[in-house]
């Protein structure tokens, strides 16, 4: 760890530096890149989920955003967006197979969450993995601060395109690394990157993998008519604020 760093981490009002991302948009990737530059800065890692960072925490990830902003103290931040019809598809093939605690854990029925998920079509699937995404995200999202001058917005797509270098370059200058310290955040991206990860294909998808494809706008060939018509009711508001554009239902075969 470099001098510098040293000095600014015994000043109190050093700023926390984190990642703040969403359900199926790069946690993984960026618990793994944030867990190994805390590391490589000395510096202490949290992975936190509604909870404020503990006061000797330098580095954290945000996992759904929900962190109270307002109890961290002076922080520099990434905030990751993608486009919520791309997570709704890529959350319910994911939740169709997950381990994950909260998808196994039985309703005052005795079913969970996965057995009702597996136990309907793909159509109805999709209409409870939009309920449960504007459940557990609309809030978060509608109430985003997106003119906070302490948080970048990164989107996935930029993340993804030919461009990233420049991105994650971006990223570490704004999060106020320099040098060696920003080096191996950019080494730690390119790393980490969702090809090399999992041999993840820009074009084909791979059933039963966390990253099951990284493919921007795949939600165009997954959800029928009905399923974007609701997303329009409910998450139009997301969908403005965060740039993502409204497209129109076309064809007649329920595809988009």
């Amino acid at each position: 760890m470099s001098n510098r760093w040293r000095a600014r981490a015994g000043e109190k009002d050093q700023p926390k530096i984190f990642v703040a991302t969403h359900h199926k948009a790069m946690t993984t990737y960026f618990k793994a890149v944030l867990k190994l530059l805390a590391f490589g800065l000395d510096a202490r890692f949290e992975e936190l989920s509604k909870l404020a960072p503990q006061p000797d925490t330098r580095v954290f990830l945000s996992a759904h955003s929900r962190t109270p902003w307002s109890e961290v103290g002076p922080y520099r931040g990434i905030h990751i967006m993608r486009d919520p019809r791309d997570i709704i598809v890529s959350s319910y093939h994911y939740h169709l197979w997950t381990n994950e605690l909260w998808a196994h854990i039985p309703d005052e029925n005795g079913q969970t969450y996965q057995e009702k998920l597996q136990a309907v079509d793909k159509t109805e699937g999709l209409f409870m993995t939009i309920r449960h995404f504007i459940f557990f995200s609309r809030e978060i999202l509608e109430t985003w601060d997106l003119d906070d001058p302490n948080i970048l917005e990164v989107s996935y797509d930029d993340l993804m395109g030919d461009q990233r270098d420049a991105v994650y370059s971006e990223m570490f200058n704004f999060l106020g690394l320099q040098g060696q310290e920003h080096e191996l955040g950019v080494r730690l991206m390119r790393l980490f990157e969702a090809g090399k990860r999992s041999k993840v294909s820009a074009t084909k998808t791979n059933e039963g993998a966390h990253i099951r494809s990284s493919r921007s706008g795949q939600w165009k060939d997954e959800l029928e008519p009905e399923h974007v018509a609701y997303i329009e009711q409910e998450l139009g508001q997301v969908l403005e604020k965060f740039g993502y554009a409204r497209t129109p239902v076309t064809g007649s075969t329920g595809a988009v």
